[in-house]
């Protein structure tokens, strides 16, 4: 096998910006863009490939994925592009989504690659009273609880199942997390879509998954190469290549999202090109790959496997 560069799924959604849409060339201004995903929602077609990633999985999971890992361990990486603020939503636990949503529970971690000056976006609560939250909605005043954080290019931000959060308005960012595509609508500001209508709400699932005891884990922008993100079962690293950094699989799947500059993947002495914005996903079955001085990506790993 050899390291898989994928191509881009749009997703059209009504708070969308165009920063990503016009170095595109996209038809219209998507909100998403799923870079990496192996979920029945969408599969991403491997790049000069006839075949998706699903596709490659399903022919031989132990050496694409690694030995004993399953699509539960899969992650997926998507592009937030944010005119708007997206509606307060929260995603459920595995136990739970698998019951009610035939889905896996998500976890999920946002780096900002650029935020409008005072862009803000929403994690958590102020108070852990779901009754006062629950009347708050009624009363139309829930936003005096929720908990904003204001964010800049390079933050980076945890979000576990089961917390209330929103991206905010002027901000473009990255997202790792499970493999899942359940999310509970909370609060919508009484946003109506393109036809007029109120969006739906899932309030009775909402407060069944949502924990108002937890906060997020904040990361701020610093330009040197570390460990992120630390999920219960992913991990992420931010990685600034100030030399060629050679990164084994341990017989583990990764990905690399190219946050910077065009680079350069190494491999078995062949190597492919990994423009700016575009993801890789490296097979179990690779030794290693090699990134150049100067490449700039987030490297996100699942933790289970024999690189624990």
């Amino acid at each position: 096998m050899k390291p898989y560069i994928l191509e881009p799924i749009p997703d059209y959604t009504i708070w969308g910006n165009d920063n990503l849409s016009k170095l595109r060339h996209a038809d219209k201004n998507y909100g998403t863009w799923w870079e990496v995903s192996a979920h029945p929602y969408c599969t991403n077609k491997i790049k000069g490939e006839e075949f998706t990633l699903q596709q490659l999985i399903d022919t031989d999971m132990e050496n694409t994925l690694g030995k004993g890992l399953t699509m539960h361990d899969m992650l997926r990486v998507a592009f937030l592009d944010a005119k708007q603020s997206l509606s307060i939503q929260v995603h459920p636990y595995d136990a739970y989504a698998i019951k009610y949503e035939n889905d896996f529970g998500k976890d999920e971690s946002w780096y900002i690659i650029d935020a409008a000056p005072g862009a803000k976006l929403v994690a958590g609560t102020k108070i852990n009273d779901p009754n006062i939250i629950r009347k708050a909605i009624d009363d139309g005043t829930l936003e005096q609880y929720l908990s904003y954080h204001e964010v800049k290019k390079g933050d980076y931000i945890d979000i576990p199942s089961g917390m209330l959060h929103a991206l905010g308005a002027d901000i473009f960012a990255i997202e790792v997390g499970t493999n899942s595509n359940t999310t509970y609508r909370f609060y919508d500001y009484n946003r109506k879509d393109k036809d007029g209508n109120m969006r739906p709400l899932h309030l009775e699932k909402s407060f069944d998954v949502t924990n108002f005891d937890l906060q997020p884990h904040f990361v701020p922008a610093n330009s040197q190469t570390r460990q992120i993100s630390d999920m219960p079962t992913y991990t992420v690293t931010e990685i600034y290549a100030d030399q060629d950094i050679t990164i084994p699989t341990n017989g583990v799947y990764f990905l690399l999202s190219n946050i910077g500059e065009d680079s350069t993947i190494s491999y078995d002495n062949q190597s492919i090109e990994l423009k700016k914005y575009e993801s890789c996903f490296i097979p179990a079955s690779l030794d290693c790959v090699t990134i150049p001085k100067g490449t700039h990506v987030l490297y996100s790993k699942t933790k289970k496997g024999t690189s624990e």
